[in-house]
């Protein structure tokens, strides 16, 4: 299937998938959706403190602005940079792959939902909604589809990498980039998961990276 099929099935299913939870009122064991305002008076409560706690794991690392995401002038642009900053950082497309998408931002839709007023979160509409998916899952993160070269460091590419995300297509970066992309990437894992790379293991996946992957398909 090429990408931009792909890009519409999970488009598609998302789509309905949301429309029927939506119908039914479901929102992951939460109260279904009366339609009426949400009470300041429910701010306070723990159940609201631990979901504000909640959106703090594994947060999207600080440093992105507006302009620095793809066609930042686009709707969907926009509207991730409107709705994401209220809670934190502005996320890069390329954190997740066009497979993970739907469900990580589904999830963040659920929390926002739950959030008195109190908090002044802005929450999407519907069709808002659809116009950030579609944005995130065509500059989504590209995935390694064939199969990776046996060669020194590839367990630390894998296992090191596949913490935070799909393994990533080596080939969109080239040999000369990749000691500041893994760098970069060491210091997300720091911020969002508090994980270490040691020297080695640094050095393990550069060289896999650098040498193992020059233009091999």
């Amino acid at each position: 299937m090429d990408t931009n099929r792909r890009r519409s099935f999970f488009v598609t299913l998302f789509a309905v998938a949301w429309m029927v939870l939506g119908s039914t009122g479901c929102t992951d064991g939460g109260p279904p959706d009366t339609g009426q305002a949400r009470t300041p008076s429910q701010s306070g409560a723990p159940g609201d403190q631990l979901l504000l706690a909640a959106t703090r794991v594994a947060l999207p690392p600080a440093g992105i602005m507006l302009g620095d995401l793809p066609d930042p002038t686009s709707p969907g642009a926009k509207d991730v940079g409107k709705y994401c900053i209220a809670c934190h950082a502005i996320p890069s497309p390329v954190m997740h792959s066009a497979t993970d998408w739907p469900s990580v931002i589904r999830r963040m839709w659920l929390r926002m939902d739950r959030v008195v007023d109190e908090f002044g979160v802005p929450i999407p509409t519907p069709s808002e909604r659809l116009v950030m998916l579609e944005y995130l899952l065509a500059n989504a993160l590209k995935v390694r589809e064939a199969a990776l070269p046996d060669a020194p460091g590839r367990e630390a590419f894998v296992s090191t990498c596949s913490r935070c995300h799909e393994l990533a297509d080596p080939n969109q970066h080239s040999p000369q980039d990749w000691v500041a992309v893994v760098r970069r990437m060491t210091g997300h894992m720091d911020e969002m998961l508090g994980l270490f790379l040691s020297q080695r293991e640094f050095q393990e996946i550069v060289l896999y990276l650098e040498v193992a992957l020059d233009g091999r398909e």
